[in-house]
């Protein structure tokens, strides 16, 4: 499948959210990811000496890692990035705010860079360039110039209601996500109990989620297998799969990018695949899109 094909679409009409381009990708979002770093490896270790963290905070940390990296993966990647599948608004909604969680940016941005990523993966243009190193792929390229930026890219998701929406709301759904395992925690234990929940939670769960969703751009891009294709640096990793939800088959993605599975085999990790199955059992996605490995045209399931 061509991937220029997957996310370039002509604008028809003059959409706020689809000014995104900026010369240098340096505002809020990255001064806040700068925080969660200096946070989740200072803050952290601090509270851990002086008070420790309880059964709560860790509950909450796994509880937010899995709504938060699954709004990444199944809401942000293969439903808005790719149309995998269809679901109804609200459930959409859900899934932008659980994707929103994990201080990727917008839906509406997240998709621009990674479909300009599949269309021109390997070259100059592409934002994760893993032939400039690992540090960039990883998450160096947050820091890096912005020149090649094409709105183009998120000309269908920025008309989507849901979206613009999302876009709209993004730093107060990130804002609240961050102040939710606070407010538990204070409910717990007071402002004690709040700060904990908060670092490990909010900011530490942040941080793994992060750092997990990077290793796509960099280990999945360097190390690991290739066999469905070579036509570009995709590789398969077993163990990214494990922290990513099933996203680590990277390289069956790259050569069938509408495929609401990424690990295609029954017996592959990947839990995400299971979600979308799931809510298609309930009713509630529908248009689930698949790929034969002989590399036939994605079909559709009812």
């Amino acid at each position: 499948m061509n991937a220029d094909s997957i996310g370039k679409q002509p604008v028809t009409t003059d959409i706020p959210a689809l000014r995104l381009a900026r010369r240098y990708h340096v505002g809020w979002t990255v001064v806040l990811f700068l925080s969660i770093v200096v946070g989740a490896l200072l803050a952290i270790p601090t509270y851990a000496y002086f008070y420790d963290y309880s059964w709560l905070d860790w509950t909450l940390f796994g509880i937010l890692y899995l709504i938060s990296g699954l709004g990444i993966t199944v809401g942000y990647h293969r439903l808005m990035s790719h149309r995998s599948f269809d679901c109804p608004n609200w459930v959409k909604g859900a899934l932008l705010i659980a994707g929103a969680w994990a201080l990727q940016n917008s839906a509406i941005k997240w998709t621009a860079d990674h479909l300009r990523h599949h269309a021109q993966c390997d070259q100059e243009g592409d934002p994760y360039n893993a032939k400039l190193g690992f540090w960039h792929s990883h998450c160096g390229w947050l820091f890096a110039e912005r020149k090649y930026d094409d709105v183009q890219y998120a000309s269908r998701v920025a008309q989507d209601p849901v979206a613009i929406w999302q876009h709209k709301y993004y730093a107060l759904i990130v804002l609240g996500g961050l102040a939710l395992p606070f407010a538990i925690g204070f409910i717990a234990d007071g402002w004690v109990g709040g700060i904990g929940c908060f670092l490990l939670a909010g900011v530490g769960r942040t941080f793994a989620v992060l750092n997990s969703t990077f290793c796509i751009n960099s280990i999945c891009h360097i190390w690991g297998s290739q066999p469905h294709g070579t036509k570009d640096s995709s590789r398969d990793s077993w163990f990214v799969s494990l922290i990513t939800f099933g996203e680590g088959y990277h390289n069956y993605h790259h050569m069938y990018p509408s495929d609401y599975r990424n690990g295609p085999r029954w017996y592959d990790f990947d839990p995400s695949k299971w979600l979308i199955y799931g809510l298609s059992m309930l009713g509630l996605a529908s248009g689930l899109r698949t790929a034969s490995a002989a590399g036939n045209s994605p079909s559709r399931q009812s």
